[in-house]
């Protein structure tokens, strides 16, 4: 069924496909999270506020969203969103440091001498996220560098935080950082989930948090 399944007895829900990520063609390559929630603007102009439900990348998208087009939501809930830094030891920083030199040399010998050493240097180094990311590729080492601290700051409407104390892709900090970021953000963690699990086995306490926070911000 999923989350959103769970609330068609309550409201019109829409599962957005974003651009790349399904069925729906890609944006230019390279499109950051700005570029899409230019993209989800264009297909929601019209029509109230909406209440944007994210999760991880879509939280990346909702921040954005709110921050460009305030008049146009009315809560802003994040499940595992992601879209701030994380804090990281010397020793992962020095590491990521050479490792961004070694995939630009790469890709400098590949331009130059016709070489595949960027494609092995992915299969080696990648991420699994990055390894399967394809043609989005460009859109994720965007999104991985990027910072939504400005955005989130700006943010003046609802916003409930959901995050699972044993995600290692999004941590608690996450979350936490956004709940200092964002006034009057309310903040929780799901012991026992990470993830991914957190939409799966975990459904029914998201479901639990939401109707809730709706209830106190309904007009």
């Amino acid at each position: 069924m999923g989350l959103a399944g769970l609330f068609t007895a309550k409201a019109r829900n829409r599962v957005v496909d974003l651009p790349g990520f399904g069925n729906t063609p890609m944006l230019a390559k390279g499109a950051g999270t700005a570029d899409y929630a230019d993209a989800l603007h264009q297909w929601l102009d019209s029509g109230p506020k909406r209440i944007l439900v994210g999760h991880s990348y879509g939280g990346r998208v909702a921040i954005q969203y709110a921050a460009r087009y305030p008049d146009k939501v009315a809560a802003v809930i994040l499940i595992a969103g992601a879209g701030l830094k994380r804090r990281r030891s010397l020793s992962f920083r020095i590491r990521a440091f050479f490792l961004r030199m070694m995939g630009k040399a790469a890709r400098a010998c590949d331009r130059l001498f016709g070489t595949k050493l960027a494609a092995a240097y992915a299969a080696r180094f990648g991420s699994a996220d990055y390894r399967k990311a394809g043609d989005l590729r460009p859109t994720f080492l965007s999104a991985v560098n990027e910072d939504l601290s400005e955005q989130a700051q700006s943010l003046r409407c609802p916003t409930l935080l959901i995050y699972g104390a044993l995600d290692d892709a999004t941590p608690p900090e996450i979350g936490e950082k956004y709940a200092a970021l964002i006034s009057g953000a309310e903040y929780h963690c799901l012991k026992g989930f990470g993830h991914l699990d957190i939409l799966g086995r975990g459904i029914w306490q998201c479901q639990t948090l939401i109707d809730r926070f709706l209830e106190r911000h309904s007009s």
